[in-house]
């Protein structure tokens, strides 16, 4: 009988053991597949503030290697700001396993009845460019403001803003497999320069050989002007995914050691 006991016992054990695993994996996001930088889990922005974010955190990843992304949830499931950002960024390996170079953005809203909370979680590689005073101060004098006034988006783009320019300065390689893409766009830059220079000097043989009246016909203004438009940016809709080599391309097993720092509002 004794023995009967003891056997349910390790059995109702288990299981309370199985259930606390099965939890408090569940408590932080599985791993986006397809893999993206902007995780907007809250649901704080637009599909068009999503997809500006995400290209400018893909093209960040592509010439540094330097991965930083951005998750907002609508609860902590009870655990503190900086673990579960901490967490996040072990669990879904956020950075390069070669730099450890990962930042995570964790954003959780305010509510009626809790405080906003963010932190900045940062990868080993990264701790001597944005050491946790750096990252305090990101927070309280350049996203926080944005927070307050309910723009979640400018908040948090101001904030990867400066968190580039800072990781930049600490690691910079370019990916390997984007040599390739590197030479094509030297191609593409030679060519446009050499098109230019063509442009320009067959305006200047027209204006020398041909017409002195300004107003009839395309004159050398209006030839010039077209390379102008080819080369300025934008004209398209922001509505789709990234426009950098076809998204991202996944996380690179970055590790994290506790680095960063958080906020409330």
């Amino acid at each position: 009988m004794m023995k009967r006991i003891s056997t349910i016992y390790r059995t109702v054990a288990l299981m309370i053991i199985g259930a606390a695993f099965i939890l408090e994996a569940a408590a932080t996001p599985a791993r986006p597949e397809p893999p993206r930088l902007v995780n907007d889990f809250a649901g704080l922005f637009s599909d068009r503030q999503t997809a500006l974010l995400e290209n400018e955190l893909v093209a960040f990843d592509d010439t540094t290697s330097n991965q930083i992304t951005v998750v907002t949830v609508k609860s902590l499931e009870g655990y503190d700001a900086a673990e579960y950002a901490t967490r996040i960024g072990l669990e879904w390996q956020v950075g390069s396993e070669k730099f450890d170079n990962g930042v995570v953005m964790l954003v959780k809203p305010k509510t009626a009845f809790s405080d906003g909370e963010i932190f900045i979680a940062v990868g080993y590689g990264l701790e001597g460019a944005i050491p946790d005073a750096y990252a305090k101060r990101i927070i309280e004098e350049v996203i926080i403001p944005h927070f307050r006034e309910g723009d979640y988006f400018e908040g948090v783009a101001a904030g990867c803003d400066v968190l580039m320019k800072l990781a930049s300065g600490e690691i910079s390689e370019l990916r390997e497999d984007d040599d390739e893409a590197g030479l094509i766009a030297g191609i593409v830059a030679i060519s446009i320069i050499c098109i230019l220079v063509f442009v320009i000097l067959l305006a200047h043989e027209n204006g020398k050989g041909g017409g002195h009246g300004g107003n009839g016909g395309s004159g050398g203004r209006g030839v010039y002007t077209g390379p102008i438009i080819i080369g300025r940016p934008g004209g398209g809709s922001f509505g789709g995914g990234s426009s950098f080599g076809g998204g991202f391309g996944g996380f690179g097993g970055g590790s994290f050691g506790g680095g960063g720092a958080g906020g409330r509002w």
